[in-house]
This record gives structure tokens, C-alpha cells and sequence, in this order.
């Protein structure tokens, strides 16, 4: 009975062990919940909008699984939208930083517009943004080689990081965070997975830095034709 006993111990040990050392190297991205522009599929950007009711309970969907986890770090957008999501998260730690290189591309003039509101010029750049981003050009917008020079920044700083760590953000800088650890070429920016509002990646950092799950807020949410940055 001793034996057993000391031998269920270890197995305990081991496999408690193994989880733990699992969870050093992930990083949880998660994009900021629905906001009252995605609802009116107009380009935010750098501004903002307030949550929805929906981009709210969503995100406390999330909380529930991952409220167990104990994250060495938390890095969060400064904007506004992803403040709110972080701050219904309240995740179990003191270490939350502030990072501007988490913020969304600036969009320039697309910014607060749909697509119906778009000029011929606004229009064709819109279309790159989506089809062809190396060649996305438009007032007042970041490049796809600065935004990529900005989150190279931000990555090169959790480096020698011990996870788990969280990671509030935007889209594109998901998009951009995936494409860097992937060595993915700029024309596969908007390869799969599809970020839905409160979606979160499990990336493992040990292990080639691959997409380990995606978590979805809701299973079999309809995917949308299109983003909106």
C-alpha cells in the first residue's frame, strides 16, 4: 500500500511537472472583443469605439478559460478597445505593461469610414490593404514594412520571456505577430486562422512558434466575408 502510495505520488509529480513546464513557453494572443465600429464594419485603426454588449459577454466567456492560468506578463494595446477587453479579463497578475507597438496599423483616412463612404483612391487602397498589403500605400497609413519593423520590436523584448504570457491586441498585429514567427512571405498576411472579436491563439514559443489552439469565444461561430481593421 506504501508503494502504491509513493508511486501514485510521483506519477502526480511528474505530471504536474509536465504541465507546468507546457505552459512556460506558451503566449496567449487575443484580439480585443467586438466593438460598435466592427459591428458597423467601419476601419478603426488607431481610433476607437466602444465595446458591444456581445464584444463584452464574449470576452467573459474568455476569462472563464483562462482565469486558472497565472501569466508571468501581460502586454496590452494601449487603445482603448483592448483596455476594456484586459479589463474584463482581469487576469491574475500586477505585471501588466502598456506597449505601443501592440496598437492597430494606423489605416490614415480610411479611418472611421466604410467601404460605401470610400473615394476611388480610398477604394483601391482598401483593396490592396486586403489583396496585395505589400503594396498598401495611403495618407496618414503605416506600411506593411513599418508595422512589421514595429512588432519585430515588440517580439524582440519577450525574448528571453518565461511564459505563460498574455497578449492583448488587434488583428493585424496578429496577422503580422503570425507572418514574423512563420517566416510567411507579406501576399500570406491573411492566411488562416480567422480572428473572430475574443479569439485567442496558443502560441507555442519552444516549438517552432506554431499556432498551437485557436479559442474561439463561441464554437461554430459563422466566419464573415471580411475583417475590419
Amino acid at each position: 500500500m506504501f508503494i502504491f502510495y509513493m508511486t501514485r505520488k510521483i506519477r502526480l509529480f511528474f505530471y504536474l511537472e509536465i504541465c507546468q513546464n507546457s505552459d512556460m513557453n506558451e503566449m496567449y494572443l487575443m484580439r480585443h472583443g467586438e466593438t460598435e465600429w466592427n459591428r458597423e464594419k467601419r476601419y478603426q485603426g488607431q481610433l476607437d469605439s466602444p465595446l458591444t454588449e456581445t464584444g463584452r459577454s464574449r470576452t467573459l466567456l474568455q476569462k472563464k478559460r483562462i482565469q486558472t492560468l497565472h501569466f508571468s506578463n501581460v502586454y496590452c494595446s494601449p487603445l482603448g478597445r483592448t483596455r476594456n477587453t484586459l479589463n474584463i479579463l482581469s487576469p491574475d497578475t500586477d505585471k501588466i505593461n502598456f506597449e505601443d507597438g501592440l496598437k492597430e496599423v494606423s489605416l490614415g483616412i480610411l479611418q472611421g469610414k466604410t467601404h460605401n463612404e470610400l473615394s476611388s483612391e480610398e477604394a483601391e487602397a482598401q483593396h490592396n490593404f486586403w489583396h496585395n498589403p505589400g503594396s498598401f500605400e495611403l495618407e496618414g497609413a503605416e506600411s506593411m514594412p513599418v508595422l512589421e519593423n514595429r512588432v519585430r520590436t515588440f517580439l524582440d523584448k519577450l525574448e528571453n520571456e518565461k511564459g505563460p504570457i498574455l497578449v492583448v491586441t488587434h488583428t493585424v498585429i496578429i496577422k503580422m505577430i503570425l507572418k514574423i514567427l512563420e517566416s510567411r512571405p507579406i501576399e500570406r498576411l491573411w492566411e488562416d486562422p480567422f480572428l473572430h472579436p475574443a479569439t485567442i491563439l496558443v502560441i507555442d514559443r519552444k516549438n517552432g512558434s506554431t499556432v498551437k489552439e485557436v479559442i474561439h469565444p463561441e464554437e461554430d461561430m459563422p466566419r464573415p466575408g471580411s475583417y475590419t481593421a
